[in-house]
């Protein structure tokens, strides 16, 4: 049976008290042997029992009497055991081959291996959320860190494949991970693709003149073109000054440079136009505040939101879309957007440029920004919120959602260093 005995074995959970056979000798785990599939056998382990050191293979069953059964099949691997692990000791002597075979009989409280099915099939119940909320805040803690580093470096690791992608150009890579931390999640594909068409010679040589960048901005991500425009907004837009000013800058530079752009229809249709975030994306950039020196340069998250925000002027300041009626409220970006880019695009890249340019003070200040930054609001945070987790800063919230995502929802209980925790507890108490 896989479960919980194999995960006391694999982690080593028994107290060293209780490593004794059942004749009475002393066992020394060297090394508990690699967990074979579909099997109950650890091969190639190592032990001390008595005097003496065995390697060989390991074997588990939840009674005693089962050895017998299944030496009668053959099972391959029977031959080289060294040690039979069991719950139930309803045999006196278990023999391969007319020899005497060193007997383990472990003890744990029987309701565990309910507890482990439950997790395995109810994840998002999250029925563990008492052993957890039971731990010391110094595991508590340990781990959080631990998940904290996990999720920066999954992040970093998706970056150093887009730095590849960009020709191991670090200001390229910036902007293609900036831009796809504008589509907030939900956007995000749509933002990349865009960013990847995106001329940033062209962009380069007219970073002067904002028109001329959001000439090609919105050229390249097909949002000139008329049939991009709903209908029903379609003739108020052309006959748009600012409209007309950038299709006349984007049909020149798009002669002069070769521009491509993405199919309009890309960006699907909705509330959640993309217009007043590539306004903001072409100001940052209008502003070098997108520039490699100036992000690695800031130290606080006060600096961060500085940088990254930007009041729009004009024809955005009062504009969802090309055409569309007059609003207000699209001026400055708001703090829960500027946590999430700096979360997702500042932070994670910071740790990688750290890492390349083998930078301690880099990488640890991109993991500190976290700990300056408020936890998320989501429903995978509330979720462990509501069950009792304290969870305080965004250094917080991004460990959540990783163990969440990572561990819960694909049932990684045996990976898990609460599940480590709650077990270990378990068995030295019964």
């Amino acid at each position: 049976m896989k479960g919980v005995m194999h995960y006391i074995w694999k982690s080593r959970l028994i107290p060293k008290s209780r490593l004794i056979t059942t004749s009475g000798e002393e066992i020394k785990i060297i090394d508990t042997g690699k967990e074979c599939e579909n099997s109950n056998l650890f091969c190639n382990a190592r032990l001390r029992i008595g005097d003496k050191e065995w390697s060989g293979n390991v074997i588990l069953h939840h009674r005693s009497s089962d050895w017998e059964k299944e030496l009668r099949n053959s099972k391959e691997g029977y031959d080289n055991v060294i040690l039979h692990v069991t719950i139930e000791n309803d045999c006196e002597r278990l023999r391969k081959h007319g020899e005497a075979v060193h007997q383990l009989c472990i003890s744990y409280p029987q309701e565990l291996d309910d507890e482990f099915t439950e997790a395995q099939q109810h994840s998002r119940c999250l029925p563990c959320v008492t052993a957890i909320t039971g731990q010391s805040n110094i595991n508590i803690h340990n781990y959080l860190s631990r998940l904290l580093v996990e999720r920066i470096e999954e992040k970093a690791a998706a970056i150093e494949k887009t730095y590849a992608l960009c020709d191991r150009r670090w200001e390229e890579t910036l902007m293609r991970i900036i831009i796809r931390s504008f589509g907030f999640g939900i956007q995000g594909d749509i933002f990349e693709e865009w960013a990847k068409v995106l001329d940033l010679n062209a962009l380069g040589k007219h970073r002067d003149n904002l028109l001329q960048v959001e000439a090609i901005m919105f050229g390249q991500a097909g949002l000139l073109d008329e049939e991009s425009i709903p209908y029903y907004y379609r003739t108020q837009a052309m006959t748009s000054e600012y409209y007309n000013k950038l299709a006349k800058e984007y049909r020149f530079l798009k002669n002069k440079f070769g521009l491509k752009e993405i199919d309009h229809k890309a960006w699907g249709t909705g509330s959640a136009t993309p217009h007043v975030r590539i306004a903001r994306i072409a100001a940052l950039y209008w502003q070098r505040s997108l520039d490699f020196s100036s992000i690695a340069a800031c130290e606080t998250i006060t600096g961060y939101y500085k940088l990254l925000d930007t009041t729009l002027h004009g024809y955005w300041s009062n504009h969802a879309c090309f055409g569309g009626t007059e609003t207000t409220g699209c001026g400055n970006m708001r703090q829960r957007q500027l946590d999430v880019i700096i979360i997702n695009a500042i932070i994670p890249i910071l740790y990688i440029y750290g890492k390349h340019r083998n930078d301690s003070g880099l990488c640890g200040k991109a993991e500190e920004l976290l700990y300056q930054l408020k936890s998320e609001e989501n429903s995978v945070v509330r979720k462990w919120k509501d069950k009792g987790i304290a969870i305080e800063c965004a250094a917080d919230s991004q460990a959540i959602l990783q163990l969440d995502r990572r561990y819960c929802r694909l049932h990684n209980c045996t990976k898990c260093r609460f599940a480590y925790y709650y077990l270990k507890e378990r068995i030295a108490s019964c």
